[in-house]
């Protein structure tokens, strides 16, 4: 049987999924397309909402039409680092660029949502990102660094952060400059009970989505065994490999078969593993990322 559990989210909550790109850039920055132009290309390709995220430019959110969204966002970035900002109402004081506490501070002061962008090709380590009070998560897949230097996933710096007992998000974007054919390429879906910005961003806030390059994640909960133990249940669209990260090497991979597909798997959940979350991969490559969850909210 499914238990009721307010710990493992979005998939129980009530709403409906929408889908959106978080760190888009246009002719306000270093884009090729101007804001419109990037607003239709998404829109027409059935995505609900849209960040546009220029350097140092706060692009205000706003409702497009019945169907499609925009939400505040803007990418500040100082020595070392590159962050992505959504829903502040304030740009943080550029002069203080280089001193990136600070500048989290101004985000959060702000309202705002802060993620650390690329930290793979940034170079950033898991202890660069974990001095950072406030920071609610990262970029575990970037579509343009991934085409441009093959640095695009930040699962280990992800990993790192959690082992340490510390909970963040990861998001999934394409950051598109319109001219390395990463647009469309990395994607949240996000579950909320209204399309406009207050909700989505709040939702984000909560960590109520999941991250993909593709692959759909239908549901995750806990099921019961038959001897009363607890496992966190998986499913997917057809998948390569669902693999349960947890602490070091308490997590596992199942593969499918050469005649079969998965569409679904399921763990064991035990204290030592600290935390679990789940990647499902596609016969392609692309993978889709759950939030992870701690385990100790779970038993």
């Amino acid at each position: 049987m499914t238990i009721n559990a307010s710990c493992v989210v979005p998939f129980s909550l009530s709403g409906r999924w929408l889908k959106g790109n978080v760190h888009t850039h246009t002719t306000q920055s270093d884009g090729l397309f101007p804001p419109h132009q990037a607003i239709d290309w998404y829109r027409q390709r059935g995505y609900d909402f849209l960040a546009i995220t220029d350097h140092w430019v706060l692009t205000p959110g706003e409702m497009i039409a019945d169907d499609f969204v925009t939400i505040t966002g803007t990418e500040v970035d100082g020595e070392g680092y590159h962050m992505l900002a959504l829903g502040l109402n304030a740009l943080p004081d550029r002069e203080k660029a280089n001193a990136v506490q600070q500048v989290t501070d101004s985000v959060l002061a702000a309202e705002g949502l802060p993620f650390m962008a690329h930290p793979y090709w940034m170079g950033q380590t898991s202890a660069d990102i974990a001095a950072v009070d406030g920071v609610i998560g990262l970029e575990v897949f970037n579509a343009v660094c991934e085409r441009m230097a093959g640095l695009g996933y930040a699962r280990v710096q992800w990993d790192e952060v959690l082992a340490q007992g510390r909970y963040m998000t990861g998001l999934a974007v394409d950051d598109t400059h319109w001219k390395h054919g990463a647009a469309g390429t990395g994607f949240l879906m996000v579950r909320c009970e209204r399309l406009d910005e207050k909700h989505i961003l709040e939702a984000i806030r909560q960590g109520h989505f999941y991250a993909s390059m593709g692959p759909i994640v239908k549901d995750l909960c806990l099921v019961e065994g038959e001897e009363g133990e607890r496992f966190l249940s998986v499913e997917c669209s057809p998948c390569q490999s669902i693999t349960f990260y947890a602490l070091g090497s308490k997590g596992h991979r199942f593969e499918a078969s050469e005649d079969e597909l998965l569409e679904s798997a399921r763990y064991p959940i035990a204290e030592e593993q600290l935390y679990l979350r789940v990647e499902c991969m596609d016969a392609a490559g692309k993978v889709a990322w759950t939030n992870p969850l701690f385990v100790e909210g779970l038993l």
